[in-house]
């Protein structure tokens, strides 16, 4: 046997060196700190069965080979006891014993070391494909202000988000449930299936469907409409512990600052005409009203003075340039305006 491998060997079977290389302790550092400055000629021994016993010499599964056929070879090819020191009688009596006995540590030792090393492998393997099965890839899309845009979801669902808006969901929904979320203003059209709820985030609101179609208006921070078209969703609030479910031409409104929530009645093309280019205004104070031309013609608007009275808007306009619904405002809230390409001014002076 090879003195190198001999020194090795008879380092991997020894269970303090074990025992410091896997649970070390102050002293178990001084005495092999102290052994190696001794014996400075087989420094790189010890480094050499530190990293087998750390698995740090390659793949594990190589590792293990290279130790089995190493461990395995000096086994059979040793004959003579003479080459290991073990500081004990020589007579026939304890060198049977002591063979047999290295024999059999040497084994358990490769056998123990090689499945700690499987374990170790097959621990991480496992972890690496939790970690891709509960952490998919996030996809977002999102809009400008004065766009818009309409796509579909993994599962074939259909999504129409709104100026200002962004949706991020996974690459690919998992076996339990297809979850998105939602900032700003989307409309879906949910494929059905089942198996698999399709939930959308808005906020501290998850509405949940199967096959239904909504539209869920979260521009506004502290407050949520979901507004069902067809079939049934489920919205639920952690923070408010309630439940409410919804009937088509239902719409509830959440309102974060008190955990209020309130069901009325809603109109089809006041609610979702955005996608078809119609904007409405229902009795609109005037700081909607600004912030609503803003996100929906992408423009900035910057004003002068102040309204006489506060505003109460209502009107509908259908696929109208920004200067026509500035003229019809004016014409009823007596204000003047000056637009210079994406520059608006309002003067109330």
């Amino acid at each position: 046997m090879d003195k190198k491998e001999d020194i090795a060997l008879l380092l991997l079977t020894n269970p303090e060196f074990v025992k410091w290389v896997k649970e070390p302790t102050e002293e178990l550092d001084i005495y092999w700190n102290n052994w190696m400055q001794a014996h400075s000629e087989k420094v790189m021994d010890v480094k050499e069965a530190r990293e087998i016993l750390l698995g740090l010499k390659g793949p594990a599964n190589n590792v293990a080979g290279e130790v089995k056929s190493r461990v395995l070879q000096n086994i059979l090819a040793h004959e003579d006891a003479n080459e290991i020191n073990f500081h004990v009688r020589r007579d026939a009596h304890s060198w049977l014993t002591i063979k047999q006995w290295y024999k059999v540590a040497v084994i358990l030792v490769l056998t123990s070391f090689m499945g700690y090393l499987l374990s170790q492998f097959a621990t991480a393997e496992s972890k690496d494909k939790e970690a891709l099965v509960s952490e998919p890839e996030m996809l977002t899309k999102a809009t400008h202000f004065g766009e818009k845009l309409n796509f579909k979801l993994p599962d074939g669902s259909s999504v129409w988000l709104n100026s200002g808006s962004q949706l991020t969901f996974p690459e690919t929904f998992d076996s339990l449930e297809r979850k998105v979320y939602l900032l700003g203003e989307g409309y879906f059209e949910v494929k059905k299936d089942s198996s698999r709820a399709f939930k959308v985030v808005s906020g501290n609101i998850e509405t949940a469907a199967l096959g239904t179609s909504f539209n869920i208006d979260f521009f506004n921070p502290n407050e949520v409409f979901v507004s069902l078209l067809t079939g049934r969703v489920e919205i639920h609030s952690d923070s408010a512990n309630q439940s409410y479910f919804l009937d088509p031409g239902e719409q509830l409104q959440y309102k974060q600052a008190d955990n209020h929530f309130n069901i009325t009645a809603f109109s089809d093309a006041e609610t979702i005409g955005w996608r078809e280019g119609l904007l409405v205004f229902e009795n609109a104070a005037f700081k909607e009203v600004i912030a609503v031309l803003e996100r929906w013609y992408g423009v900035e608007i910057k004003v002068t003075g102040k309204p006489k009275k506060p505003w109460a808007l209502s009107g509908k306009y259908f696929n109208q340039t920004l200067d026509l619904v500035l003229d019809r405002m004016s014409f009823i809230e007596y204000f003047k305006y000056e637009i210079n390409e994406k520059k608006i001014h309002l003067n109330f002076n």
